[in-house]
């Protein structure tokens, strides 16, 4: 423990503040002018009323000189802090030559290096972590463990980070300052606003005599001045422009129309978007890619696919949703549904001319997949090239996978719907909804402008203008 404090301490002209800021020495003679209506500077009382205000401070807000970061090595999985640190607001690993011990490697969270961030959002102005509010990969709050030196008696804050590897990786860790009493002249003051603490130790005694109204007046002038100190920083607790840089280098690191690449757009385009956490991102773009393709076809959503076939049960890749055409060496041949065959005057199960009848969907359980099945009725030997035109379905897709939906105005639009939807703003939402498709269906039919899709049908004289027979 830290020797017990002096009788008398020395008594400073003027406060100078030392280059880690103001310590206790140089507070001591102005806090000690409003303890109990003033006492010595050396009164023991000083000390004590000003670790209470500088608690109440912590308790209450993050204050300038309030936060702190320390690069960890976890054990396994958990980050034990160092006694200064209270909690976790924003954990990430460093650059990778600092990733491992030693050097090297490359650290992953459940086996993902796209997103290995953990941070949390701060309800208001309180240090209170709302576990709601939690975001990408939240640690575990373990409690107060003691720290394993018996020669350094703390309780340490221990924190689980699921999922982490390599076991012994490097994490950056940001987080709220731990209250520590002050306990020699030498401690730092952790709050330095010495006008503010001044305030506090003034609501702290009205509150003693039983004078509350005046007690809440000084404690709200002093909250005032932290927080107006707050604002002429650039204090930045939940790491934006960490993750604001780290979109920045997705758009070099992901190819265009990946979802990586449009994740980074919208997130650099949309506010919101950057007070989301990457996960939900992620999910979320997903989500409106799959409404879209749900609604509608779109310039992108279609493709075409060629095989040799001996006919019989045709299994389609696994993002093919439904075949729109077909043709069978170079013949278009009719598709039909699946109820064609059993239709009233219907061919029955024995179709004879070439068709394409579908089945509708497969599940494998093997591959957790779904396949969409068609029946090709060719009447050959040798097999048969077939060219079919297909509409894509909605798949879930990893950053590095391509967006089939590639219109970025609509994704924009489409997401500040959906962050629109979530404030019940269905008014907003519902009219950049409409806006997206209506960008889309535009895009669709500028990109089919021109192309003849009617069978041009000439007759005898057509040259001449005349309307004969049908050759």
């Amino acid at each position: 423990m830290s020797a017990p404090i002096p009788d008398i301490f020395p008594v400073p002209q003027t406060v100078s503040p030392k280059p880690g800021g103001i310590q206790f020495r140089d507070a001591a003679p102005i806090l000690c002018t409003v303890t109990d209506n003033g006492v010595g500077f050396n009164d023991p009382r000083v000390i004590t009323r000003t670790n209470e205000a500088i608690k109440i401070v912590l308790d209450k807000m993050i204050p300038v000189g309030g936060m702190m970061s320390a690069n960890i090595i976890a054990i396994n999985t958990v980050l034990v802090l160092p006694p200064q640190m209270e909690n976790i607001i924003e954990a990430h690993p460093p650059s990778p030559s600092l990733s491992v011990s030693g050097g090297g490697g490359n650290v992953t969270v459940f086996g993902d290096s796209d997103n290995t961030q953990a941070w949390y959002e701060i309800v208001n102005d309180s240090t209170y972590l709302d576990p709601n509010q939690a975001h990408d990969n939240p640690t575990v709050d373990r409690g107060l463990w003691p720290d394993t030196d018996v020669t350094q008696p703390f309780l340490r804050r221990v924190y689980e980070y699921p999922g982490l590897m390599p076991t012994n990786a490097t994490v950056t860790v940001t987080g709220k300052k731990r209250y520590i009493p002050i306990q020699t002249l030498d401690d730092y003051l952790i709050v330095q606003n010495i006008e503010a603490l001044k305030l506090i130790i003034l609501s702290i005694e009205r509150f003693e005599n039983n004078l509350p109204d005046e007690g809440k007046k000084y404690r709200m002038e002093a909250f005032e001045l932290l927080e107006a100190e707050v604002k002429q920083h650039i204090i930045d607790p939940r790491n934006y422009m960490f993750r604001k840089a780290a979109y920045q280098q997705d758009l070099s690191t992901f190819p265009p129309d990946t979802l990586g690449y449009v994740r980074a757009n919208i997130a650099l385009d949309v506010d919101a978007a950057m007070k989301t956490g990457k996960i939900d991102l992620t999910w979320s773009i997903n989500k409106i890619e799959q409404r879209i393709m749900l609604k509608m076809i779109t310039k992108d959503s279609i493709q075409q696919y060629q095989a040799v076939v001996n006919g019989g049960i045709l299994y389609f890749p696994i993002n093919v949703g439904a075949v729109l055409a077909i043709d069978m060496d170079g013949k278009p041949i009719p598709v039909r549904s699946e109820f064609f065959e059993s239709v009233e005057n219907g061919p029955g199960r024995f179709a004879s001319h070439p068709m394409l009848i579908d089945q509708g969907d497969e599940y494998f359980a093997g591959t957790q997949t779904t396949r969409r099945k068609y029946k090709l009725i060719a009447s050959c030997d040798q097999g048969v090239t077939i060219n079919a035109v297909c509409k894509l379905r909605w798949l879930l897709k990893k950053p590095d996978d391509l967006m089939v939906v590639k219109n970025y105005e609509a994704l924009r639009l489409m997401m500040t719907a959906k962050f629109q939807e979530e404030k019940e703003q269905w008014k907003e939402a519902q009219a950049n909804q409409m806006e997206a498709f209506k960008i889309l269906d535009d895009e669709l039919k500028d990109y089919l402008r021109g192309i003849r899709h009617t069978v041009q049908v000439q007759t005898a004289g057509f040259g001449l203008g005349d309307v004969g027979c049908v050759l």
